[in-house]
């Protein structure tokens, strides 16, 4: 015992240091790498994601688990949580909210009947970058022409404390398509910004502080 309070007077500041950064990582922010090219054009491989936690509820950094609830994510938020399927970070675009209905015809998205405004931004031999309005705000989303676009086809409820999400590169993105509803409960933050960005795609001042829609 005497050895162990002498380790904690020794070693105080970094034991202060690390609670702090839990409690920090815990209440208020955390981040994230970004593995993936399922979120572009908004979101690249390399990038690091500002991930708000002051807007649902603190959760656990390394535990992945939510611990209080105070808030719930809307239509257009981009968010991290754990999908049903494996206990794995993702990150991906709210489509639909709990109540609404969403049908999806190849890239034309319905929710609530009410089909969400597209327009055409660029266009080459190999992609198609698009923007999209929803819930008022507008974001980019990304269309490979050589895959093919996930097929829905049917009019899909969205059942209580449930979401349903998307990646913004449309036909490169395993999300709620494929695997179904995401548990508001595990919903851990809401992405505000990237962070830094180690992407060869982003240079110079592009590279820090990127605030995204």
């Amino acid at each position: 015992m005497q050895k162990i309070k002498q380790l904690i007077r020794e070693y105080r500041a970094l034991l202060l240091f690390v609670f702090l950064l839990i409690f920090f990582r815990t209440a208020y922010a955390d981040w994230s790498p970004v593995p993936t090219s399922s979120m572009e054009p908004t979101i690249l491989p390399g990038d690091v994601l500002w991930i708000d936690k002051t807007h649902y509820g603190p959760s656990l950094p390394f535990l992945n688990k939510r611990l209080l609830t105070w808030g719930h994510p809307e239509r257009g938020d981009i968010i991290t949580f754990i999908p049903p399927h494996e206990d794995i970070l993702y990150v991906k675009r709210v489509m639909a909210i709990a109540g609404d209905s969403i049908r999806i015809e190849g890239n034309d998205i319905y929710v609530n009947g009410v089909q969400l405004e597209q327009s055409l931004v660029e266009s080459n031999d190999s992609e198609l970058i698009g923007s999209e309005i929803i819930a008022g705000t507008e974001h980019a989303f990304k269309i490979s022409k050589d895959r093919r676009l996930p097929y829905v086809g049917r009019t899909i409820l969205v059942p209580e404390n449930k979401l349903f999400v998307m990646g913004d590169f449309r036909n490169n993105s395993a999300d709620s398509r494929v695997w179904g509803f995401v548990d508001e409960n595990n919903v851990l933050g809401k992405v505000s910004a990237v962070a830094v960005s180690f992407s060869s795609e982003r240079q110079g001042l592009s590279r820090l502080a990127i605030s995204i829609q």
